[in-house]
């Protein structure tokens, strides 16, 4: 009996045991988080606002889905389109990022690879309502009527002033056209004993980031190139030149020059500008918090409009900046990328990056926001931008252009020619047609 009671009690821990076994091993462990890659160029204060950005994602939705974003800083702009073109060109994803931040000048050789998700069919698949965006942002990144990316860094160009000079010299009305910018630099130049320009009125040398709205602003909206600026299509030839828009531009340009307070500078405008040595520069609103910084208290900032080239330039100004890419790269991430993309353009996450950077929220719903609001009532300045660009037709669009780089050189170069070797304004727009088309030319010969 007692053998009997034994022999029970041993079959009843054993059956204890493998129960507590059994259930030990059926208990699932934690699943490692799908880890997202996002490439980005963003330095600076952008690059801290990026840091904080990732660093709240993965402590909160990410941590709650199962998420993490891994960011990688990877240069320029430039420098993040080279890494992801070298791997387009080995005909594989592997390697390839989950999310890229790229430019306009990237969009060409994105849009139509086959590795490209499009944001609108992401978008589609989780019922999000794109109408949260604003409609000039999705515009910039709208291809054949298609959103092929989120706008996520966006901007505008602006006109940065000191507006302590301007007091100096009683100048009370900001410049509107190119013709006032004229007058205002004359009376700003500044000139030591022996007449050397120790200050001068105005600072630029036009690429393709100003001229986008010098000539796309004229007679309501004009293009640069056909296909819309190549929102519909790789452009195959310029249009400024016919429709009159860059001799008008250069025109008034050259008048500038000879007031002798234009300086022809290419590089550090912003270190120019904010030591004093230049009263005026046009720039992206992203440079607004790090011109505050720069400036500390050397004189106090004013911010206005981008300058009209007339009176009849009406278009405004385009939306510039860069945005978001989601890529398939064989990991089946694509839905957990678009997590973090809804999460970068939040309301409240647009708030946050727009106070630290300086960019505009894509978000609709951050203008609504009590505390946007009283962001902007401490920081007037902050809100320039976003009444330029609700006042702008959102037609006027960036250009996607081939050979980008030797373009925007090719502007550079081209409009410095006319001012030292005194070329007419025709002259140059016709030299400048005929160079670039030969670049478009040369694209669509080499993409038959």
């Amino acid at each position: 009996m007692k053998k009997t009671a034994m022999t029970i009690l041993l079959l009843a821990s054993l059956f204890s045991f493998s129960l507590f076994a059994q259930a030990k091993t059926e208990v699932p462990s934690p699943e490692k988080p799908k880890t997202i890659t996002w490439w980005h160029y963003s330095s600076g204060l952008a690059g801290k606002a990026a840091e904080s950005l990732v660093e709240e994602f993965n402590s909160t939705v990410g941590k709650e889905k199962n998420i993490r974003v891994e960011a990688v800083f990877q240069g320029k702009a430039s420098d993040v389109l080279t890494k992801v073109k070298a791997i387009f060109q080995s005909d594989s994803n592997n390697g390839l990022p989950d999310l890229v931040q790229l430019d306009a000048s990237g969009v060409l050789d994105i849009r139509d690879n086959e590795f490209l998700i499009s944001m609108e069919k992401l978008a589609k698949e989780d019922t999000f309502d794109l109408s949260a965006i604003l409609d000039s942002a999705r515009l910039s990144v709208t291809y054949n009527d298609e959103m092929i990316a989120m706008p996520f860094n966006s901007s505008t160009i602006l006109l940065y002033y000191n507006k302590s000079a301007f007091d100096e010299v009683g100048i009370t009305e900001v410049p509107r056209t190119l013709d006032e910018l004229a007058q205002a630099a004359t009376k700003l130049k500044v000139t030591d004993t022996k007449g050397k320009v120790v200050r001068y009125g105005f600072a630029n040398v036009p690429t393709t980031y100003e001229l986008i709205v010098w000539l796309g602003h004229q007679n309501g909206v004009s293009y640069l190139t056909d296909k819309e600026n190549g929102h519909t299509g790789i452009p195959t030839k310029v249009l400024f030149h016919e429709n009159g828009t860059m001799p008008n531009f250069l025109t008034k340009w050259k008048h500038l020059h000879e007031t002798g307070s234009l300086e022809n500078l290419t590089s550090d405008v912003r270190g120019a500008f904010a030591s004093g040595r230049v009263a005026m520069m046009v720039g992206s609103t992203s440079n607004l918090s790090t011109v505050i910084q720069m400036i500390g208290e050397n004189f106090e900032l004013g911010v206005a409009n981008f300058p009209m080239v007339d009176e009849k330039a009406t278009g405004g100004v385009n939306v510039g900046g860069g945005a978001l890419y989601a890529l398939d790269n064989g990991s089946g991430n694509a839905g957990q990328a678009w997590e973090f993309v809804k999460f970068a353009t939040s309301k409240e996450q647009q708030l946050a990056w727009h106070i630290a950077t300086g960019y505009f929220p894509v978000n609709t719903g951050t203008y609504t926001m009590e505390a946007f609001q009283t962001h902007l009532e401490a920081n007037p300045l902050y809100g320039v931008a976003i009444r330029q660009l609700k006042e702008s037709d959102p037609r006027l669009q960036g250009v996607w252009i081939p050979s980008a780089y030797q373009v925007y050189y090719a502007f550079q170069t081209g409009i410095l020619k006319m001012l030292v070797e005194d070329k007419s304004p025709i002259e140059t727009s016709k030299s400048l047609e005929e160079e670039i088309n030969t670049y478009l030319e040369d694209y669509v010969r080499m993409t038959q």
